[in-house]
């Protein structure tokens, strides 16, 4: 019981480390998906749920 905890603080510590490091990091690779506060708020909101093929006039 004693190592499967040790293995959780380990893997808890580089969680936070991960954390850590993402937020005071610009993620510049697309494909990672990071995306602002601000832009998770907005795909929360309506506009998330709207998508159109041309503009309508």
């Amino acid at each position: 019981m004693n190592q499967l905890k040790e293995y959780y603080d380990n893997i808890f510590s580089y969680l936070k480390r991960h954390h850590e490091l993402l937020a005071r990091s610009l993620p510049l690779i697309a494909s990672e998906n990071v995306v602002s506060a601000a832009v998770r708020e907005a795909i929360a909101s309506d506009f998330g749920n709207r998508y159109a093929e041309k503009i309508v006039d």
